[in-house]
This record gives C-alpha cells, sequence and structure tokens, in this order.
C-alpha cells in the first residue's frame, strides 16, 4: 500500500503522520515523498512500516519514487564509457 492511500484510509493528515517519526517529518517533505519528488531514507521507511504497522513496506515506499517516471530529480547517466 502507499502511504497516500494509508493516510487517506486512516483519515491521517501529512503533518500528523510526520510528526510521529523521529526526527519529524514537516509536511512538505512528506507530500514530497507522495508525489515522488524526494526519496524516502530508510530510516524513515522503517519507521513508516512501524507505525503502519506494515501496511507500507520500505518497498512500497521505494516504489513512490520510482512511479513518477520523473526524471527532474534522478540523477543523469554518463555519456562517457
Amino acid at each position: 500500500m502507499n502511504l497516500d492511500d494509508y493516510l487517506k484510509q486512516t483519515r491521517q493528515n501529512q503533518t500528523e503522520f510526520g510528526h510521529v517519526l523521529t526526527p519529524p517529518a514537516s509536511q512538505a517533505l512528506v507530500s514530497q515523498w507522495i508525489r515522488g519528488v524526494t526519496r524516502i531514507t530508510l530510516a524513515y521507511a522503517l519507521q513508516i512500516e512501524r507505525h503502519t504497522d506494515g501496511q507500507v513496506t520500505p518497498q512500497d515506499c521505494s516504489d513512490m519514487y520510482l512511479k513518477t517516471g520523473s526524471t527532474r530529480s534522478r540523477p543523469v547517466e554518463s555519456a562517457s564509457a
């Protein structure tokens, strides 16, 4: 399950959820995770898994970044071989 669906299902907002993490994550950071703009660190992914009782796994967290298809936030591969 992705984090956005979990928050909707549990009727939590991004600010509330971010505050249960250590260190607390801002609403803006949680929004960036959900939109796939910023990668979720492993430390946060493990906390998210724990706080969601396993409903949002570290793999789900990783997939949120990959699903956007955006290249603007991904490193550019070198043309030299």
